[in-house]
């Protein structure tokens, strides 16, 4: 399995493009990220007022539960128990470049789809007309990280797994206090 997703690695990192690089480094940058929810905030605030307002709250838990298991437990933990895995491009530096920021962190599970598929799974719940552009965004994220020899796939789809296991919970805790969460505003 290891070989089969060092191949794919291989294949999406070998072709030298400029723009393709220029892209998958922008689409792959934490403050780019970051950015794009801000906004998407913004504008569920501004655009639906409370209901708005309520879904940020669902996007906050999702980043919050992210943040503690992804970069605390499974990261952070990871490399207290000798778990962290070693990225490609730094297993195998002569076959696989880096494209963008060289991470120096465990690369298991990808943060980056695991965060964007959590909060895209509490915008989904919400507005379901936005389930194709998830779709392509997360396929557009993980090219890029794939692309960019950061991850392999595996770690891209436990990436997944974990974003909809966060996103759940966070629709869970919703559920459970969004109401006492409304009344505090």
């Amino acid at each position: 399995m290891h070989e089969f997703e060092k191949k794919i690695v291989k294949k999406l990192n070998q072709h030298k493009s400029k723009t393709l690089d220029f892209l998958s480094s922008i689409i792959s940058d934490v403050s780019f990220l970051i950015a794009v929810w801000i906004i998407i905030g913004i504008f569920l605030i501004i655009r639906y007022s409370l209901v708005g307002i309520f879904v940020c709250f669902g996007l906050a838990i999702v980043f919050a539960i992210h943040f503690i298991i992804s970069e605390g437990v499974l990261k952070w933990g990871g490399k207290m128990f000798s778990l962290s895995r070693v990225r490609p491009y730094k297993a195998y530096p002569n076959e696989i470049r880096a494209i963008g920021k060289k991470f120096l962190d465990a690369s298991f599970p990808s943060s980056h789809i695991a965060s964007m598929v959590g909060g895209l799974t509490v915008l989904v719940y919400f507005y379901k007309s936005v389930l194709p552009f998830a779709i392509i965004s997360v396929i557009i994220l993980s090219w890029s990280r794939l692309r960019n020899g950061i991850h392999y796939p595996s770690y891209i789809l436990a990436g997944i797994a974990l974003g909809l296991l966060y996103g759940y919970l966070a629709l869970i805790i919703l559920k459970l206090f969004g109401t006492q969460l409304i009344l505090i505003f």
